[in-house]
């Protein structure tokens, strides 16, 4: 199973979007990992993994429209 820090994500509870960003090369043994954490924790979110800069840009619009 991956390791927590192999990974980050991001809950848009609007509209209901997880943006993750995979912080490994191991892509496969994290997606496995991604995949069963998502669909029992979230089921109704939608799923989006992204790139770490997009990734942050996300992050950053959200911590903005919050101030």
């Amino acid at each position: 199973m991956a390791s927590p820090t192999s990974w980050q994500f991001y809950k848009e509870i609007e509209t209901k979007i997880l943006w993750v960003n995979i912080c490994t090369q191991n892509i496969e043994g994290v997606a496995i990992s991604i995949n069963k954490w998502w669909k029992t924790r979230y089921p109704a979110y939608k799923i989006r993994i992204v790139p770490k800069k997009e990734f942050e840009l996300v992050k950053m619009q959200a911590e903005k429209k919050e101030q």
